[in-house]
């Protein structure tokens, strides 16, 4: 994951995300930053009610996005059995599905397009809703590509990234099942489909919670 010889190399920008120390990831590469925030809505027009944007090497990432998910969110194996099925006063936490979540995030993370510098990562919580809006170039994308992720078909951009990232001797804990998995346990879970569309260079997945 180097260019050049053994005297005279330089780290890839695969080998600088997967393996570079926090601090140098944000230094050599602040596109790759992540953007968390929580919203006291159901959409972006409502009020933030807390905003960080995230740096460092994409295992450090991943943790801390879920941990910042995990703040706001219960994620769950199973779909809680006291569902809620009535209107209450205090809007209470939304329950995801744990592998759901945590496909999603690992999937923006291994598949954005580092090309789109302009465009970040963002990770958006609402009441009802986690959004995950990721870089990804529509010119040549849609319709085909977009619908075949859908059934596991990969467009992987970053293929090596994704290859060491998904392996447990990376420390991630990456769910198998892919996109598929995703669509399928959480609609199981809350009972509402997943949304999935791309738009402007940007790849959209919107989870609804229970």
């Amino acid at each position: 994951m180097a260019i050049g010889n053994a005297d005279d190399f330089m780290p890839t920008v695969a080998a600088v995300l997967l393996f570079g120390k926090n601090e140098k990831v944000a230094e050599i590469l602040p596109h790759t930053s992540v953007t968390v925030a929580r919203y006291s809505g159901e959409n972006g027009n409502a009020q933030i009610v807390e905003k960080i944007v995230l740096s460092g090497n994409l295992l450090s990432l991943y943790e801390s996005s879920e941990r910042f998910i995990k703040r706001y969110c219960d994620l769950l194996r199973e779909k809680p059995k006291n569902s809620r099925n009535k209107p209450v006063p205090i809007q209470a936490r939304s329950s995801y599905h744990l592998y759901s979540v945590r496909e999603a995030v690992a999937n923006a993370l291994i598949h954005r397009d580092l090309a789109l510098r302009d465009i970040p990562t963002r990770i958006l919580i609402y009441d009802n809703a986690v959004e995950i809006i990721n870089p990804r170039r529509t010119n040549g994308f849609v319709p085909p590509a977009s619908r075949a992720i859908r059934y596991g078909i990969t467009q992987r951009l970053n293929p090596q990234i994704a290859s060491i990232f998904t392996k447990r001797e990376y420390g991630t804990n990456v769910p198998r099942g892919g996109l598929p998995m995703l669509l399928r346990q959480s609609r199981l879970f809350s009972g509402q489909k997943v949304e999935v569309y791309t738009t402007n260079d940007e790849f959209k997945l919107k989870i609804y919670g229970v």
